[in-house]
């Protein structure tokens, strides 16, 4: 059973809630009368900004203390006017007593169980988050005019021998790859080539006439990745990914494992991205190690993304990159994407265009690589590799992009939510005005 260190965290949390000793009413229950939508609150009701962080501190360390198999948790957020504020709680490594007990001691202090702290630098496996970069990548290749190509192409025209060999891929099109309607069927996730994984996946049927439902799926991401190393001409996709990040966020911790590449873990250079000085088992930037639990910590770590789960969810990066990346890709701020095409294509969430693709999904709106929260009104994603969890958000009320990843076991998809209404108090969720759907 965790011990909590119920005095640092009550203190923590009355200094932040009681608003640094200022005359401040805390909204408990969110009920503030306010008319339409967010952008028209009273501001100065508002708390300020050392307020919020240090909600955001307490609340994340309540997370890592009340969840018991939750290893470690890093926490990003930045504000809509460019400060950030990141933080770190609990292990990158746990001790090898406390990984076979399974007990979590914080008696004395949140990295008292570590062989090895979490700091926000450290990289988390970000599962499904990856499709954001593949996405992007297409989009921008879309965007592109030295490139024939459109999201409206056939898959057919883009995809090479070896993989057009392996079924049918009829009446699909790019667009129906990244907007999960494709009607293929998804892929079980092991170990394989990547013409193994679609092959599989084949063999099982199609799910569904092209283009007549909405469902989440891998295989489609799969199939993008080809799609990129096919239309750039380039021997690999993950190279055409990650110039794309570097372009939109800088100088970044992104890096994907090597396909077919036992020993991923300890190698410095992967063949499409260059210079990174350490391996993920050393340095600033290691790969935290990810646990399951059952009678104790199991690490998952040594699982080998690339040849599982491979352009569908196998990138490794730290939280605050995450957090850049999805600011970057929600507001276009690094103009990746040129500013007429990103408004028609990503801002502007048309959730028509599939009838009835969205009936019992109206807070997973996919669109092109990111999802959509009609009631939060906000652009998201979520990652989930074994041992790994993260979502990552962006509201376009409070203009604030939030990331929490956690290495272990616990449901963390609401938690960039609660942050966002810890810290803005008087927020509404965003109710639309006008159906979605029909």
């Amino acid at each position: 059973m965790k011990i909590k260190m119920s005095i640092l965290i009550t203190s923590i949390v009355i200094f932040a809630f009681t608003g640094c000793g200022e005359d401040y009413e805390w909204d408990t229950d969110n009920t503030s009368a306010l008319e339409g939508k967010y952008e028209i609150r009273d501001k100065s009701l508002d708390l300020n900004q050392t307020q919020q962080n240090l909600i955001i501190k307490s609340m994340s360390q309540k997370f890592l203390f009340s969840n018991e198999k939750s290893v470690g948790i890093s926490v990003s957020i930045i504000y809509n006017n460019n400060s950030s504020v990141n933080v770190a709680y609990g292990c990158a490594k746990l001790k090898p007593e406390v990984e076979i007990s399974g007990i979590l001691n914080y008696e004395n202090g949140h990295n008292s169980n570590c062989e090895i702290p979490l700091k926000t630098t450290h990289r988390m496996k970000i599962g499904s988050v990856t499709k954001t970069t593949v996405a992007r990548t297409i989009l921008d290749i879309d965007d592109n005019p030295n490139y024939d190509f459109s999201i409206d192409d056939p898959i057919t025209k883009h995809l090479p021998d070896n993989i057009l060999a392996l079924g049918d891929f009829s009446g699909i099109t790019v667009s129906h790859l990244l907007h999960h309607n494709s009607g293929l069927n998804d892929i079980d996730f092991q170990v394989g080539t990547v013409e193994e994984i679609i092959q599989k996946a084949l063999l099982k049927g199609k799910l569904f006439d092209v283009g007549k439902m909405y469902q989440y799926n891998n295989m489609g991401y799969i199939l993008l990745g080809q799609i990129i190393k096919y239309v750039t001409k380039s021997d690999n996709w993950e190279g055409e990914v990650l110039k794309r990040i570097k372009e939109s966020i800088g100088e970044n911790s992104f890096v994907f494992p090597e396909v077919d590449n036992q020993d991923w873990i300890n190698t410095a250079d992967n063949s499409w991205s260059v210079n990174q000085a350490n391996t993920l088992i050393q340095g600033d930037y290691l790969l935290a190690t990810g646990y399951s639990f059952s009678n104790g910590f199991k690490s998952n770590t040594l699982l080998p993304a690339a040849n599982i789960a491979n352009s569908a969810g196998d990138a490794m990066a730290s939280v605050p990159d995450v957090t850049k990346w999805m600011r970057s890709i929600s507001t276009n701020n690094s103009k990746l994407l040129s500013d007429n095409y990103f408004q028609h294509t990503v801002w502007e969430v048309n959730t028509d265009t599939y009838i009835d693709s969205y009936v019992l999904h109206l807070n997973w709106n996919m669109g092109a690589g990111i999802g959509f929260n009609q009631d939060q009104n906000s652009l998201f994603h979520l990652g989930l590799f074994s041992g790994y969890t993260c979502s990552s958000i962006y509201s376009k009320n409070e203009k604030t992009t939030i990331t929490a990843c956690i290495n272990g076991e616990a449901d963390i998809k609401e938690f960039p939510y609660e942050i966002l209404k810890a810290i803005y108090p008087y927020r509404k969720a965003y109710i639309p005005t006008t159906s979605t759907t029909h």
